[in-house]
C-alpha cells in the first residue's frame, strides 16, 4: 500500500513540476523538447502557460483524491490515475500521428511513451501485490 500512496504522490509532484515549468518557463520547455524556434510564438507560449495553470488545478485535485484514499477505494483511485496518465499519453501520440510528427527524433513522442508506462505501472499495482502489501 505504501507503493500505491507514493505513486499517487508522484502524480501530484509531476503536475506541480510540469505546471511550474509550463507557466514560468514555457520557452525553456519548448527548447528542452527541441521545438524549432520559428514555431515558438506568443500564442504557443500562452497556451503552454494555460496548460500549466490547468496542471496546478489538477495537482490540487490529485492531492485531495490522494488524501481521501482509503483501503476500500484505493484500487479505484489507482485506476483513475492510470486512466489519466494513459489518456494523456495516447492523445499525445494521436496528435503527433495526425500531424505527421510521430518519429523517434520527437521528444514529445518519448514523453508520451513514458506517460503510457506510468499508466501501466499504476494499473498493475492497483490491487496491490506482495511488493505493496504490508507485513
Amino acid at each position: 500500500m505504501k507503493l500505491q500512496e507514493n505513486m499517487m504522490t508522484f502524480t501530484v509532484f509531476a503536475a506541480v513540476v510540469y505546471g511550474l515549468c509550463f507557466y514560468l518557463a514555457p520557452a525553456s520547455y519548448f527548447s528542452l523538447m527541441m521545438m524549432p524556434a520559428d514555431l515558438v510564438n506568443a500564442v504557443a507560449i500562452n497556451q503552454l502557460q494555460n496548460t500549466g495553470i490547468g496542471l496546478f488545478v489538477l495537482a490540487y485535485l490529485f492531492n485531495a483524491l490522494r488524501k481521501g484514499t482509503t483501503d476500500s477505494n484505493r484500487s479505484e483511485m489507482m485506476q483513475h490515475h492510470a486512466v489519466g496518465w494513459g489518456t494523456w499519453g495516447v492523445l499525445m501520440l494521436a496528435m503527433m500521428t495526425a500531424s505527421g510528427q510521430l518519429n523517434a527524433g520527437n521528444l514529445f513522442m518519448w514523453q508520451a511513451i513514458v506517460f503510457l508506462i506510468i499508466a501501466i505501472a499504476f494499473y498493475l499495482v492497483k490491487d496491490g501485490n506482495s511488493v505493496t502489501s504490508e507485513a
